[in-house]
This record gives C-alpha cells, sequence and structure tokens, in this order.
C-alpha cells in the first residue's frame, strides 16, 4: 500500500501533459513530512531548463486532527520536442514516480503568425564555410521583432567539440523590412573548433511571449488564452531564470492584455574544419589572421654589464587566436649570459569582431663575463589563415659588449643562496613591529639584556600580531628570532644608510631582503632594483657609487627615506591593463 502513488508519502504532477514548443510546464511536487529536505533537481537538467523554483507550506487543524503539506513548485522550459519524461524527484528518503509528456510542433497558424512579429538570422564571417582547426569561426547573431514583442530569451547553440566566445557588446538598432519597422539585437560570437571534420553549428534558439494582436485570428485566441493564464512565466518571476545562459535576456515587460508563448530557431550551419596540414613544419599549431612580437628594453639601446641584470619585455599579439591558445615563447640562452624569464602574463581583448591573444613575458640577462656576446635571434612558425600557408617572425639576434664589473662585488660579504627562478610575494618593510623606534622593540632589546621580562614581552608580541609570534618560534639565527633579526637588521641599514656609507648599506641591505624574503635569491644590488615596482633608481645609484671611478660621497639620504616607506616587489599586470602596443588593432575594448 505505501508503494502506492495514491498512499506515498511525495508525489509529483504536471500541469499539462501536452505541450506546444516553447511553452513552459509547472512540475508539482508535494510531501506529508515536516522536515527541512529540499527535493533534488539536478536530474532535470538533462531535457529541461530550470525557469524558477518556490516553496509552500501548509498546515490544517480539522477535528482535532492536524495535517501538513509541503509543495514545490517548479517552472520547466523543455529542451527538445517529442516524448519527454521527467525522471523521478529524490526528497530525503522518499521518491517520486516518473511522468512522460509530449511536447509538439506549434501548430502551422501559430508559426505564420510568429513569422510576421519576429524572426531570427544568423551567419559566420568564413568564405566558404571553411576554416582550420582551432581557427576562430566569426559567428553573427540578429534577432528581429515588432512592438508586439513582450520578452524573450536568446539560447546559445550547444555545439560539441568546440568553444564559444562573447564579445563586446550587444548593439540594438532599427530597420525596415517589406516595409515593417523591426528593432534588431545582433550579437557577436567566435566559435573555435577543437576537432577536424564537419562543425555542426545547431541552430540559435529565442523562447519567449508575444502579444495577441489584433490581426490573430479567433481560433488562434481561443487556442492560446488558456495557455496564457497559466503560464505567464516571463511576467510573474522577479529574477532572470536564464542567468546562465552567455547570450541572455534581452527584453522583458509586463503584460498588457492577453499573451502567447512562442520558441523559433534559426538554421542550423556546417563548417568544415580541416586538420593541421602536413606542410607545416612549426613547433605548435598557430592559427591566426597575424601575428607580431614587440621587443622592448629597459634601457635603449641596451647597456650590459658583468653580474647586472638587464631587463627584456616580449610582447606577442595573434589576431584571432585566445591567449591560452598561445604556448610560451621559447627563450634561446646566449653564451655567456644567464637568463631568467618571468611567468608570462596573457590577456585576450576584442575589438567587436575578433579576438586577440597577447602574451607578454619579462625576461632579465645577467652577463658573467665581459667582451662580445651575442643573444640570439627568436622565431615563431605559425600558420596565415588568409594566405593559407606556413609563415616565421623573427627578432633578429642583437650583438653586444659586455662591460667589466667591479670585483668584490658586495655579493661576496652576503651568505645569499643562488639566483632562484621564482620571485616570493611582496611583503613591506615598514611593518611597525620592525621598527627600533617601536616600544615593542624596545622591550624586545631590554629583553635580551634582562631575562627577567622575557615571558611578558612575548605576551605583548603575541597579543599584537600573531603573525610576528610564529615568527619567533620558527626562525631563530645567531641567538636572534627572525623578527628581531629583521627590527636589527633594518636599523642598522637606517643607521648606515644616515652615515652615508655605502658599502655597508649595500650589505645590510642585501642581508636584509634575503632574509626576509626567504633566500629570494637577490644576490646583488642589480636584480633587485628589476625586481622592484618603486626605488629601482636608488639602488642602481647605491649599486654604481660601489664601483665609480671617481669615488665622490654618496648621499643615503634617498634610500634612508626609501627603506622607511619600504621595499615592494613587482607585481603581475592586471589582466586588463593595456598592453601599450597597438601593431594590430587600434582601439579594443
Amino acid at each position: 500500500m505505501s508503494a502506492s502513488p495514491a498512499f506515498a508519502a511525495v508525489k509529483a504532477t504536471i500541469n499539462q501533459a501536452i505541450a506546444f514548443e516553447g511553452d513552459p510546464l509547472t512540475l508539482t511536487i508535494e510531501t506529508s513530512k515536516n522536515n527541512n529536505v529540499q527535493p533534488d533537481l539536478s536530474p532535470l537538467n538533462k531535457n529541461f531548463i530550470l525557469l524558477d523554483s518556490r516553496a509552500s507550506s501548509q498546515i490544517s487543524i480539522i477535528n482535532g486532527s492536524r495535517s501538513f503539506k509541503k509543495t514545490w513548485s517548479i517552472e520547466l522550459q523543455p529542451k527538445q520536442k517529442g516524448k519527454i519524461k521527467i525522471p523521478a524527484i529524490t526528497v530525503g528518503a522518499d521518491i517520486t514516480e516518473s511522468i512522460e509528456i509530449s511536447i509538439e510542433s506549434l501548430p502551422p497558424e501559430v508559426t505564420a503568425e510568429t513569422n510576421k512579429h519576429i524572426f531570427i538570422e544568423t551567419s559566420v564571417g568564413i568564405a566558404g564555410k571553411e576554416t582550420y582547426v582551432q581557427q576562430q569561426i566569426p559567428y553573427t547573431v540578429k534577432f528581429f521583432y515588432d512592438s508586439s514583442m513582450q520578452s524573450g530569451e536568446i539560447f546559445s547553440p550547444e555545439i560539441e567539440n568546440a568553444n564559444i566566445r562573447k564579445l563586446a557588446r550587444d548593439r540594438r538598432y532599427q530597420v525596415v523590412r517589406a516595409g515593417k519597422k523591426f528593432t534588431v539585437i545582433e550579437k557577436h560570437f567566435v566559435i573555435s573548433p577543437e576537432k577536424s571534420g564537419v562543425l555542426h553549428i545547431p541552430g540559435t534558439k529565442v523562447n519567449g511571449r508575444i502579444s495577441l494582436s489584433g490581426g490573430d485570428s479567433p481560433k488562434l485566441r481561443r487556442r492560446m488564452d488558456g495557455t496564457d493564464m497559466l503560464n505567464r512565466f516571463f511576467n510573474d518571476f522577479g529574477k532572470d531564470p536564464f542567468e546562465s545562459s552567455p547570450f541572455g535576456r534581452f527584453f522583458d515587460k509586463r503584460s498588457i492584455g492577453p499573451s502567447r508563448p512562442f520558441s523559433i530557431s534559426s538554421k542550423a550551419i556546417d563548417v568544415n574544419v580541416l586538420p593541421v596540414p602536413d606542410s607545416f613544419t612549426g613547433s605548435a599549431w598557430l592559427p591566426a589572421e597575424d601575428l607580431v612580437i614587440h621587443d622592448s628594453w629597459r634601457t635603449n639601446p641596451p647597456a650590459f654589464k658583468v653580474g647586472e641584470p638587464v631587463t627584456r619585455t616580449l610582447t606577442l599579439q595573434a589576431k584571432g587566436l585566445a591567449s591560452s591558445q598561445i604556448p610560451e615563447i621559447n627563450i634561446p640562452k646566449p653564451i655567456g649570459i644567464k637568463v631568467y624569464p618571468e611567468q608570462a602574463e596573457t590577456d585576450t581583448p576584442n575589438d567587436g569582431k575578433t579576438i586577440y591573444g597577447v602574451q607578454r613575458t619579462e625576461i632579465s640577462y645577467i652577463p658573467n663575463k665581459q667582451g662580445k656576446v651575442t643573444i640570439p635571434e627568436i622565431s615563431i612558425d605559425w600558420w596565415d589563415v588568409n594566405e593559407k600557408k606556413q609563415k616565421t617572425f623573427t627578432l633578429p639576434e642583437w650583438g653586444l659588449s659586455v662591460a667589466p664589473g667591479t670585483t668584490g662585488n658586495v655579493t661576496t660579504d652576503a651568505p645569499i643562496e643562488p639566483m632562484s627562478d621564482t620571485i616570493p610575494a611582496k611583503e613591506n618593510l615598514t611593518s611597525k613591529h620592525q621598527s627600533p623606534q617601536n616600544p615593542e622593540y624596545r622591550g624586545s632589546k631590554t629583553l635580551l639584556l634582562i631575562g627577567t621580562v622575557l615571558i611578558l614581552v612575548f605576551g605583548v608580541l603575541f597579543y599584537q600580531s600573531k603573525r610576528i609570534i610564529k615568527r619567533f618560534s620558527k626562525h631563530k639565527t645567531a641567538g636572534y628570532t627572525k623578527s628581531l633579526d629583521l627590527a636589527k637588521l633594518r636599523a642598522d641599514l637606517l643607521q648606515a644608510s644616515k652615515n652615508n656609507n655605502n658599502k655597508q648599506s649595500a650589505n645590510l641591505l642585501l642581508k636584509l631582503v634575503a632574509l626576509l624574503w626567504n633566500n629570494s635569491g637577490i644576490h646583488n644590488l642589480g636584480i633587485l632594483a628589476s625586481k622592484l615596482s618603486q626605488g629601482s633608481e636608488i639602488i642602481q645609484e647605491l649599486d654604481k657609487s660601489l664601483y665609480a671611478a671617481n669615488k665622490t660621497q654618496w648621499d643615503g639620504a634617498a634610500l634612508h627615506q626609501l627603506i622607511e616607506k619600504g621595499l615592494i616587489q613587482k607585481q603581475p599586470l592586471k589582466a586588463k591593463e593595456s598592453t601599450g602596443i597597438a601593431p594590430l588593432y587600434p582601439s579594443l575594448n
């Protein structure tokens, strides 16, 4: 008896077992159990779009007998025509029975009437509908509607073995077709096929509601009035039910008078996707409309000295490719120079009609011997999709002279690890707990002289900062905790810069950075200057003073001020920051 639907603890019903394409459906689930469980609606995602879900509870007391009922109303949009099964829904320990429904095509008179008011056009911007694998396919959607339009939603086609990306903002304008005025919503996308063969792009679908105009036949009006009373979902719900659609809701107004739902679709488009040509010999497949590399140096022309870093920036731009499709540039290593490339920064801007993959890489070159050196050329092989042939973009080699460095480099006095390819996260040297003028610092020094106040100082520091306590417990060196070492080194550095002692300032500065940034591999002042977001010129002036031919007095005031403000490591560019380079396009949104 308990397995029978009439006596089940939870049951499901549908408002109509036969519906037209585009009609929303209402699934109702009821339970008599008073608990906090919710129905699992995930099985519905296969064949339906979930538009909305509402819950209500009711308690009845009749002749002293108390009953409880909780109801969920779920609005559904079928994804396809034909026989569809609403699967069993689990509600806690209970489960509903499945329900079979039928979704039919709109009657011819409805379709004919709808086409007078709304229609949709789609196109691909490639000649002959032929493209290469991973090449972008421009895809344009134009939706036309007149004043009878009440609400609508454009749905992105589900394309197998391809990615779709929206471009820029939608255009909205008016046109006249056959003497009738229409509003047009125009959307632009790019589709990137992932495999060769025939790429099937299904028709773009639009669902919505249209008012019943005076031109509608009485028969059609009677047919649709009942549906309108049951399914005014576009006007009844406050939230946007299509947030997940990349195309998005474009129109929604309160209904005035009777209306009816509609569902239209554009024609499907097939595109022949060619494989990678056998004639392509590059290491990575790059099917682009154009490709350039911009080469720049921090100082132009670059001046090389033994042990001093020189920074180079390479910016690759590929028209018609996303940045994720571009491999990192292979940086050749010249003889006599160490090369340290940083993590590439990427972005994919667009101009409303096409995408541009941008990859920006900074490289530090550090010569280890003087004399003539050659920085090898850099070549990128790519495929020109317009001319259908392989091309190579080449940056020419650089022939340079490396000037001698000065012996007795300051780095020999600093016990620092060899340089690493990675840079730790930014830290500020001016933490108030590290300042020698801070009361906690003076208390810490008193701690070393008077052991009886050790517990008190530790308690104060823990109360002020858990971070400092961790440093006290984990990083002890030479009788000092790491935080005390940082404070002492900073105090000694400030005093050395105040005394205009360049050698002592340089030595203490490198030791301080090594301790603060966990032996980050910054083993000379040139490298340190290249890693700072501000104050690099101050560090470079200190470096020059150590090896200048004329031993003029160095002024440490600028360094003193910089240390008080704090040394901050250079951070990656923001994702949408301008590249400052425009060989391919004048302006991007």
